[in-house]
Protein backbone atom coordinates (compact mmCIF):
# COMPACT_ATOMS: atom_id res chain seq x y z
CA UNK A 1 0.00 0.00 0.00
CA UNK A 2 1.82 3.09 -1.49
CA UNK A 3 1.29 6.27 0.66
CA UNK A 4 0.49 8.37 -2.67
CA UNK A 5 -2.62 5.66 -3.15
CA UNK A 6 -3.45 6.07 0.53
CA UNK A 7 -3.93 9.92 0.83
CA UNK A 8 -4.93 10.84 -2.41
CA UNK A 9 -6.89 8.58 -4.30
CA UNK A 10 -10.21 7.58 -3.81
CA UNK A 11 -9.86 3.90 -5.99
CA UNK A 12 -9.87 1.01 -3.85
CA UNK A 13 -11.02 -0.60 -0.99
CA UNK A 14 -9.50 0.44 2.84
CA UNK A 15 -10.52 -2.35 5.80
CA UNK A 16 -11.13 -1.67 9.61
CA UNK A 17 -8.19 -1.93 10.18
CA UNK A 18 -5.58 0.61 8.04
CA UNK A 19 -8.78 3.06 8.15
CA UNK A 20 -8.12 3.23 11.98
CA UNK A 21 -4.13 3.83 11.95
CA UNK A 22 -4.70 6.23 9.10
CA UNK A 23 -7.20 7.88 10.97
CA UNK A 24 -4.83 8.08 13.73
CA UNK A 25 -1.42 8.80 11.99
CA UNK A 26 -3.54 11.66 9.95
CA UNK A 27 -5.10 13.51 12.76
CA UNK A 28 -2.23 12.95 15.95
CA UNK A 29 0.44 14.65 13.48
CA UNK A 30 -1.24 18.20 13.04
CA UNK A 31 -2.55 17.76 16.34
CA UNK A 32 0.85 17.68 18.11
CA UNK A 33 2.25 20.36 15.18
CA UNK A 34 -0.07 22.61 16.74
CA UNK A 35 0.16 22.16 20.64
CA UNK A 36 3.86 22.57 19.89
CA UNK A 37 3.21 25.89 17.78
CA UNK A 38 1.65 27.33 20.60
CA UNK A 39 4.17 26.19 22.92
CA UNK A 40 6.60 28.03 21.30
CA UNK A 41 4.32 30.90 20.77
CA UNK A 42 3.77 31.17 24.48
CA UNK A 43 7.81 31.21 25.44
CA UNK A 44 8.88 33.45 22.65
CA UNK A 45 6.23 35.93 23.69
CA UNK A 46 3.46 37.74 21.00
CA UNK A 47 5.86 41.25 21.19
CA UNK A 48 8.68 39.30 20.94
CA UNK A 49 8.22 37.12 17.87
CA UNK A 50 9.52 37.53 14.29
CA UNK A 51 6.89 36.85 11.40
CA UNK A 52 8.99 33.59 10.54
CA UNK A 53 8.37 32.25 13.89
CA UNK A 54 4.70 33.09 13.60
CA UNK A 55 4.42 31.08 10.42
CA UNK A 56 5.98 28.26 11.88
CA UNK A 57 4.56 28.31 15.20
CA UNK A 58 0.62 29.26 14.42
CA UNK A 59 -0.33 29.46 10.50
CA UNK A 60 1.99 25.94 9.81
CA UNK A 61 -0.40 23.89 11.33
CA UNK A 62 -3.49 25.36 11.13
CA UNK A 63 -2.55 25.33 6.88
CA UNK A 64 -1.38 21.83 7.51
CA UNK A 65 -4.62 20.77 9.18
CA UNK A 66 -6.20 21.84 5.54
CA UNK A 67 -3.70 18.94 3.70
CA UNK A 68 -5.08 16.74 6.57
CA UNK A 69 -9.38 17.33 5.90
CA UNK A 70 -8.40 16.88 1.88
CA UNK A 71 -6.44 13.48 2.69
CA UNK A 72 -9.35 12.20 5.39
CA UNK A 73 -11.86 12.98 1.96
CA UNK A 74 -10.28 10.22 0.39
CA UNK A 75 -9.69 7.88 3.16
CA UNK A 76 -13.50 8.18 3.74
CA UNK A 77 -14.00 7.61 0.40
CA UNK A 78 -11.78 4.36 0.19
CA UNK A 79 -13.59 2.98 3.67
CA UNK A 80 -16.71 3.61 1.65
CA UNK A 81 -16.12 2.00 -0.89
CA UNK A 82 -15.77 -1.59 1.05
CA UNK A 83 -18.71 -1.06 3.13
CA UNK A 84 -20.89 -0.05 -0.09
CA UNK A 85 -22.22 2.94 1.25
CA UNK A 86 -23.65 6.15 0.33
CA UNK A 87 -21.33 8.33 -1.38
CA UNK A 88 -22.26 11.44 0.02
CA UNK A 89 -20.49 10.00 3.00
CA UNK A 90 -17.31 11.55 2.85
CA UNK A 91 -18.61 15.19 1.65
CA UNK A 92 -20.85 15.06 5.37
CA UNK A 93 -17.66 14.08 6.60
CA UNK A 94 -15.42 16.74 5.85
CA UNK A 95 -19.09 19.14 6.54
CA UNK A 96 -19.46 17.78 9.66
CA UNK A 97 -15.61 18.39 10.56
CA UNK A 98 -15.61 22.13 9.67
CA UNK A 99 -19.17 22.69 10.94
CA UNK A 100 -17.98 23.42 14.53
CA UNK A 101 -15.04 25.53 13.35
CA UNK A 102 -17.60 28.13 11.79
CA UNK A 103 -19.63 27.90 14.81
CA UNK A 104 -16.78 28.72 17.35
CA UNK A 105 -16.31 31.47 14.97
CA UNK A 106 -19.33 32.80 15.18
CA UNK A 107 -19.36 32.76 18.90
CA UNK A 108 -21.85 29.66 19.18
CA UNK A 109 -19.64 27.11 21.71
CA UNK A 110 -22.57 24.86 22.52
CA UNK A 111 -23.45 23.97 19.43
CA UNK A 112 -20.00 23.62 18.27
CA UNK A 113 -19.49 21.14 21.07
CA UNK A 114 -23.24 19.19 20.36
CA UNK A 115 -21.97 19.13 16.17
CA UNK A 116 -18.71 18.30 17.28
CA UNK A 117 -20.02 14.70 18.17
CA UNK A 118 -21.71 14.09 14.35
CA UNK A 119 -17.47 13.68 12.88
CA UNK A 120 -16.63 11.67 15.70
CA UNK A 121 -19.93 9.06 15.24
CA UNK A 122 -19.03 9.57 11.58
CA UNK A 123 -15.31 8.43 12.05
CA UNK A 124 -17.13 5.04 14.40
CA UNK A 125 -19.83 4.13 11.47
CA UNK A 126 -16.69 4.01 9.10
CA UNK A 127 -13.84 2.50 11.11
CA UNK A 128 -16.74 -0.61 12.81
CA UNK A 129 -18.81 -1.32 9.70
CA UNK A 130 -18.39 -4.79 8.30
CA UNK A 131 -17.77 -4.30 4.62
CA UNK A 132 -20.30 -5.93 2.61
CA UNK A 133 -20.21 -9.30 1.39
CA UNK A 134 -20.91 -10.12 -2.36
CA UNK A 135 -22.92 -13.06 -3.49
CA UNK A 136 -21.61 -14.40 -6.26
CA UNK A 137 -23.48 -17.42 -6.61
Amino acid sequence: MSLKWLLFSSRGNLNRKNFWITILVLYSIPFLLTVTGDEIFENIGKSEISFLMFFISKMFPRLFWLFVLACSYYVARKRVNEIQSSIFIPILYIVSILLPTFLQTAKLDNLALIFGIIPTGITFYLGLAPPKKINLS
